[in-house]
């Protein structure tokens, strides 16, 4: 009886160790088949990585914008600058770049490209010869500008009322924003700074009677009444001298199209929506839809240009908005 149950128990360990025996087969077969599939899985990634991260060939690198739309450039319904005159000549020694792309926008290689080329060819503009055979001819000979205690704001008063006269258009200071196309003013416009004065950060005269009429009346009032001490007493000033006198009233608010033979005064929420007392607004949180009627947004770059500008502020949400390429390259450092 022993040697049977002897003989049994042997039989049921051995059946035993198989069992485990296979067991442990089975699971070491499956950390095997985890190992693979882990091993195929950081060879795809690794491949991915490396394939992503790799240096390009120049083949692939001269070839991967072969098909880029270029339409833009032989559409004529799409907004584009007039071509020059046929006896249009630019000055010795012109430097062209040209934008191909129908991007829109330079990127800052392209930026400086042309701040390199400007850098080492320092030519600019001469302002006795700019404006010679004009009425400010006189003017600028005697060094007025020169010994002017606001040399610089005097100045860019002079040459806008000097530009204007030259050529038509529209001429605007450099702090300023604009927000949405001049077209729908018309070709002759200015705006209230306020209930008293005019300003001078944007103006626009055409080429016809009217705005030929007025760039004389502008440059000449500079001239002939020009204050060295009163920076605002040549940009402003002129301004709304010239145009009391043309409208015939020196009251602001009677300027009306009817009053200045159709000459347009715009109301201050079109150029000015945001006063020069209030300027600080534009460096607070603040929405751009709270000036719906604004053509432009005019920073006040002479008395606030020491502050900062929040990434939340009115002035850092028209910046995303409406020159986002320049946001985006100064960064933390616009508006410094």
């Amino acid at each position: 009886m022993s040697s049977g149950i002897d003989y049994k128990t042997v039989k049921i360990n051995k059946i035993i160790e198989m069992f485990f025996h296979i067991k442990m087969i089975r699971r070491n077969t499956l950390r095997n088949v985890e190992i693979c599939v882990l091993l195929c899985i950081f060879a795809v990634s690794f491949y991915t990585f490396a394939r992503t991260n790799r240096e390009p060939t120049p083949h692939e690198l001269i070839f991967q914008n072969k098909l880029v739309n270029i339409s833009c450039h032989y559409d004529d319904e799409d907004n584009a600058l007039p071509t020059f005159e046929p006896n249009f000549k630019p000055g010795d020694n012109s430097i062209f770049f040209h934008e191909t792309s129908c991007k829109g926008t330079l990127n800052s290689r392209q930026m400086c490209a042309i701040e390199s080329a400007a850098r080492l060819h320092r030519d600019r503009l001469r302002i006795k010869e700019y404006a010679a055979r004009t009425p400010l001819e006189p003017f600028i000979e005697k060094g007025t500008l020169v010994n002017s205690s606001w040399g610089i704001e005097n100045t860019s008063n002079a040459l806008r009322f000097l530009t204007l006269y030259k050529w038509n258009g529209i001429y605007l200071d450099t702090d300023v924003v604009v927000v949405k196309s001049f077209d729908s003013l018309g070709g002759n416009w200015v705006g209230k700074e306020d209930f008293e004065q005019l300003n001078s950060a944007a103006i626009a005269l055409d080429d016809y009677t009217q705005g030929r009429q007025l760039a004389k009346m502008f440059l000449s009032e500079i001239v002939n009444n020009y204050n060295s001490n009163i920076w605002v007493h040549n940009g402003p000033g002129v301004v709304t001298r010239v145009l009391s006198r043309y409208c015939r009233t020196k009251y602001i608010s009677l300027m009306t199209l009817a009053k200045c033979q159709g000459f347009s005064v715009l109301d201050t929420k079109y150029l000015y929506p945001i006063h020069y007392k209030y300027r600080k607004r534009y460096f607070r949180p603040g929405k751009i839809e709270d000036t719906p009627d604004a053509y432009m947004h005019h920073i006040w770059n002479r008395l606030t240009h020491h502050l900062p500008v929040p990434k939340d502020s009115l002035y850092a949400e028209l910046a995303k908005k409406y020159c986002p390429s320049v946001y985006e390259l100064y960064g933390d450092e616009f508006g410094i």
